[in-house]
């Protein structure tokens, strides 16, 4: 009988873990707390770059087919000068240095989520309130939800993102499973200018995207959609700014329109093509704004996985900085190892089943450890021009966290 498997969070890592299980012939449901897949407005890009061979291993030919309708210009010749981050200069606006992306491709996250939810049970609009192990290590899962329904599942991945209610439900909600305040924030804007003029200085200083480093926030900018490769008065474009808390002070609002004044009265000498974005950006426009402060966990020691059912993936396992675009590379490698675990259960039960999952546990919390506490010390340095040539970044590029 082929297993059951409950993944809890129908975000990007739970999506794509579930192709990979259904490629491999397991049956799959997945469960969110959203009412659908539309239901939050906030986007923003995502780069597949080192674990890009491994994204598409999991993934049917009809859905790989696909990709294309979530890069966000997918028109581009994409050549060594394209498959790169340049970053400038945050005091002179010169170059700084360059951190090649070799066959990356920056993707918005709101469209990839839609490519890869076509052919996956999602069923939306359950939220999780508890699990309940059986008693019998090889029996199943239940998960209740906050409607009152429940279901058994015999694995249960816990892929709902940094403040995971699966991990918390894993420590008991003690303090231990908690996300903890990074000290950085990150406003995120995405806007359509509707000229081409200013779309322009975007794509000049790159046709992807480009970075600022060294002054007290580091800033970025890029082509979030292309409507029309022929008339970029049709592009939307996106900007990005993190500092460090207390250099600002705290944003009244992490949302809207008060959130982006906010921006603009403490944004004002960002150097050039930077600045200029956010000062064209109008309050009463359709631009949409959102600050956070980005937030961490630092896997550690034996995590407790009920037997071998109950695990976790992703920014649910490791939530990390944006810094490298570590994140979703490693998030892709927790689910493939997820899958490769349970086809080599197939049919195994019991200590078997503990022992392989205490191994995947046991591999995800050193790598994902590594890449939070190194997406910590990125920001550190990112702030001060000093500093930024201690950088992984720029000694190491984009590469896997090692």
């Amino acid at each position: 009988m082929c297993s059951h498997v409950a993944i809890v969070g129908a975000g990007l890592t739970g999506l794509l873990t579930a192709h990979g299980l259904k490629k491999a012939g397991f049956n799959v449901t997945v469960y969110d707390a959203e009412t659908s897949l539309n239901a939050r407005p906030r986007d923003w890009t995502i780069v597949l770059h080192w674990a890009l061979p491994t994204f598409k291993k999991l993934l049917p030919p009809h859905i790989l087919d696909n990709l294309p309708q979530a890069i966000c210009n997918p028109n581009l010749d994409f050549t060594p000068e394209v498959e790169c981050l340049p970053a400038i200069n945050g005091k002179t606006g010169g170059p700084l240095f360059t951190s090649p992306m070799p066959g990356s491709r920056r993707v918005s996250r709101q469209r990839l989520r839609k490519v890869l939810a076509e052919g996956i049970d999602v069923q939306w609009g359950k939220k999780l309130v508890g699990l309940q192990p059986d008693a019998n290590p090889d029996g199943p899962v239940v998960l209740s939800f906050e409607d009152g329904t429940s279901a058994a599942a015999d694995y249960v991945l816990g892929t709902d993102g940094p403040g995971s209610k699966v991990r918390d439900l894993l420590f008991g909600g003690t303090e231990a499973g908690k996300v903890k305040p990074s000290g950085f924030l990150i406003a995120t804007l995405i806007m359509k200018h509707g000229d081409k003029e200013k779309v322009e200085a975007v794509v000049k200083a790159h046709p992807v995207a480009t970075v600022l480093m060294g002054s007290n926030s580091v800033g970025g900018i890029g082509v979030m959609y292309v409507d029309d490769p022929e008339d970029k008065s049709t592009w939307t474009t996106f900007w990005v700014k993190i500092w460090r808390r207390g250099v600002f002070p705290d944003p009244p609002a992490h949302y809207g329109k008060d959130a982006l004044a906010y921006l603009k009265d403490t944004t004002t000498d960002l150097v050039e093509p930077f600045q200029s974005q956010l000062d064209w950006t109008p309050l009463d426009g359709d631009a949409v704004c959102f600050i956070d402060e980005m937030k961490t966990w630092e896997p550690a020691g034996t995590l407790e996985s009920h037997a071998g059912r109950v695990v976790l993936a992703g920014d649910a396992a490791h939530p990390m900085l944006v810094y490298r675009g570590q994140g979703f590379q490693h998030a892709i490698l927790d689910a493939d190892n997820y899958v490769d675990a349970l086809v080599k259960l197939r049919g195994v039960a019991g200590a078997g089943r503990e022992e392989v999952f205490a191994k995947y546990n046991e591999e995800m919390v050193e790598r994902g450890a590594k890449a939070v506490v190194q997406s910590l010390k990125e920001a550190e340095l990112s702030m001060d021009l000093e500093s930024v040539s201690k950088m992984l970044m720029v000694r190491q590029g984009h590469g896997k966290s090692t």
